[in-house]
């Protein structure tokens, strides 16, 4: 099934990748990470609707825009914090690692890394697609995650990752990806530049 949580961790950093569905629980998200909101991006506010503090080094906060829902939703804003020593690059290097033996269970996975060795920040532009036995329920995902060093406010060292994820259902894929041969840039270089969220942890 599509909805099944498919969780893909990252030396602590969990991530939606790919198909995952955290937001279907009905509690009221908690602002862990004391952002203020909503979040904008391509010229739309997303607020805070699903959040979660699995173990004491890891925050996770989610993001919708008004008439989008989780599990089905069309594109989602996700802002996660770890607190650890580990370097971008190291994270990244299990992270790559996790998508490639994903990859060979679903040839459906494409992904690209792109680092800025200037500020030490990456992104993973990552392409997912699964096929369901009705195509109505066959799904598209594009995650496009931004990880970068951070000391926060409240003093804590870590990894902050920011990221917009995008899917498209049924007879919606195929001119998502057609586009998306054109104006793939466009959500790296919005993701990219995106002025990253204060965060705060209360001690």
């Amino acid at each position: 099934m599509i909805n099944n949580l498919l969780l893909i961790s990252l030396t602590g950093l969990l991530l939606v990748l790919p198909f995952q569905s955290n937001g279907q629980s009905k509690k009221v998200a908690v602002n862990f990470l004391a952002i203020q909101g909503p979040i904008f991006s391509q010229k739309r506010a997303y607020h805070l609707t699903w959040s979660a503090h699995p173990d004491a080094s890891l925050y996770k906060h989610e993001y919708l825009a008004a008439g989008d829902n989780f599990p089905n939703y069309k594109s989602l804003i996700m802002v996660d914090f770890v607190i650890t020593d580990l370097t971008v690059d190291q994270a990244i290097v299990t992270k790559v690692r996790q998508l490639e033996e994903l990859k060979k269970a679903n040839p459906g996975v494409n992904y690209e890394v792109i680092g800025n060795k200037a500020t030490g920040e990456v992104i993973i532009d990552c392409l997912i697609s699964q096929t369901a036995a009705d195509d109505r329920n066959s799904v598209v995902e594009r995650n496009v995650l931004r990880y970068k060093p951070v000391n926060v406010k409240s003093g804590q060292r870590g990894i902050l990752l920011f990221g917009v994820s995008e899917r498209k259902y049924g007879s919606e894929r195929n001119p998502f990806l057609t586009q998306l041969k054109v104006n793939r840039p466009i959500l790296i270089r919005e993701v990219a530049k995106h002025s990253l969220p204060e965060i705060s942890i209360a001690r």
